[in-house]
């Protein structure tokens, strides 16, 4: 009967010396934090760079290091808490930067992440962002005024440089037996410059460089149905950035007009 009194002393003893410490400790979720990329959006608001990431159950806190884009980045610390967002404000117009992601529990750290660019601009997207997808696509019934963006990273990852751009999805209602003309004029350049820094994709078909101010038709066949095409406008990168850099060019798209063909 002697030797099962001590036990249960000690037992009880270092339940009331851990407290609610250990209880604490028995209720958190078992699993290691996931190492993921965060989302680094530009071109939102002027010279800022917005980095975020989902909440993380397993994650106590988060760090977040920032480095300016050069061949062999050096990364700083510019974040640590337990929020999912940061907002970069200590930016340069043009600049790219790179960011990545640890998560913390206990005294362990989980990552860091592969880098994702960022660019600050002094010119934020224009009104009809977002439209970077088919689902997102913007109806064109007449002259729209957009800009455009490539920039890739003299880092390189995996072999290959980060890339920051821009890419615009259009729709157009085309009767039967009609074509619609639509025309892209990009800024700076003379009407009908080969020159342009951008392709047209009808989805559906072969993409084109666009001749600028040219009209490109896009054609119903059908002789009785109504149709809704999409097609995109996306940067050519040799334009835009060669060995690291990167420009944003405006232009307007139009629909010039409705014929029969």
């Amino acid at each position: 009967m002697k030797t099962g009194g001590p036990i249960v002393v000690l037992l009880a003893m270092v339940l009331s010396s851990c407290g609610s410490g250990l209880l604490t400790e028995l209720g958190r979720t078992t699993g290691d934090p996931t190492v993921m990329d965060p989302v680094v959006s530009s071109f939102v608001t002027e010279n800022q760079v917005i980095v975020s990431w989902p909440a993380d159950a397993n994650a106590d806190s988060y760090t977040l290091e920032r480095a300016p884009d050069a061949g062999s980045p050096a990364f700083q610390r510019v974040y640590e808490g337990t929020t999912t967002s940061y907002v970069d404000a200590n930016c340069t117009d043009q600049d790219r930067y790179l960011y990545r992601l640890t998560k913390i529990r206990g005294n362990r750290g989980f990552g860091p992440s592969e880098a994702v660019m960022g660019v600050a601009s002094a010119t934020c997207r224009d009104a009809l962002e977002p439209n970077d997808t088919e689902a997102q696509a913007t109806p064109l019934v007449s002259t729209l005024a957009a800009n455009l963006y490539y920039y890739s990273s003299v880092a390189q990852q995996g072999g290959a440089p980060l890339v920051t751009q821009d890419v615009d999805w259009y729709s157009v209602v085309v009767p039967a037996h009609r074509q619609a003309n639509i025309v892209v004029t990009q800024a700076g350049l003379a009407g009908g410059s080969t020159n342009t820094w951008m392709n047209f994709y009808l989805k559906g078909s072969n993409p084109v460089q666009i001749v600028n101010s040219q009209a490109i038709a896009v054609t119903n066949y059908s002789d009785t149905t109504t149709a809704t095409f999409l097609f995109k406008i996306y940067p050519i990168p040799s334009f835009f950035a060669v060995n690291g850099g990167g420009s944003l060019i405006t232009y307007t798209v139009s629909l010039n007009s409705i014929t029969s063909f």
